[in-house]
């Protein structure tokens, strides 16, 4: 019934979709997804799976159609500094990292990198993060449900395995439910642990599937001692992972 009501179909018109006495329109579809908040990607799945042909373009960051929106995206990157940004895709690439972002996470240097093997997976970024054993079941739990909520999806699957397996032999924290209002990384750089929180920036209005899938992640100091550090990192050279 609720989905009928966001959608504005009758309820037998949505239950003889599900048994598959009527066969719905491209327009029927859309309101469904729209409904459903499914992304724009899985829409054309939605679509074809009903032979009806994709409506949602996809086109290469780069392309010229994109620009004043990839714009947009580096003029935020930019005004973040000296706070870290970074633009990640669908699956957990990242595509794009400010100066901060690169000084903070020198990984974001060394090329294309994957997020989850590089947060997850053993190695430096893994061990700079202090309360891993807090934050990495929260970072698993954010993939399972963009894998639930997603369609067919056989690269994000397979991030997803990854994922599992990496925590495999991890000791998870116990969440104290009077604790942190939200689950944030603290990195230990040198002597010092450095606490973060971050929010999630995106397109909500795209109608195209390469922008409706990526996200600005921007971090910010929780504490003065953070934000101390920061400012003082954005005065020394930035200085690349060694591979």
């Amino acid at each position: 019934m609720d989905l009928a009501a966001r959608a504005d179909l009758s309820q037998r018109y949505v239950s003889f979709i599900e048994t598959g006495r009527s066969r719905p329109g491209a327009s029927v579809v859309q309101r469904v997804a729209e409904a459903l908040e499914i992304p724009l990607r899985d829409r054309n799945i939605l679509l074809q799976t009903a032979g009806l042909a994709p409506i949602y373009p996809e086109v290469p960051l780069s392309d010229d159609a994109v620009e004043p929106f990839r714009n947009t995206i580096r003029k935020m990157l930019e005004s973040h500094d000296p706070y870290p940004a970074y633009v990640i895709n669908r699956w957990w690439d990242l595509i794009d990292a400010n100066i901060a972002g690169r000084r903070f996470f020198p990984e974001a240097g060394d090329g294309p990198i994957n997020l989850v093997d590089t947060m997850l997976g053993p190695g430096p970024a893994r061990e700079r993060v202090d309360n891993f054993s807090a934050v990495a079941p929260v970072f698993l739990r954010r993939i399972r449900r963009e894998v639930a909520d997603s369609g067919p999806d056989e690269r994000l699957q397979q991030l997803l395995t990854r994922a599992e397996a990496y925590m495999k032999d991890v000791l998870v924290d116990v969440i104290d439910a009077g604790a942190d209002l939200v689950v944030c990384p603290h990195f230990r750089i040198g002597d010092q642990v450095i606490k973060t929180v971050s929010m999630v920036a995106r397109f909500g209005t795209a109608r195209e599937v390469t922008l409706d899938e990526l996200r600005v992640e921007l971090v910010f100091p929780r504490d003065d001692e953070a934000d101390a550090f920061f400012r003082q990192s954005a005065q020394e050279p930035l200085q690349e992972a060694s591979s």
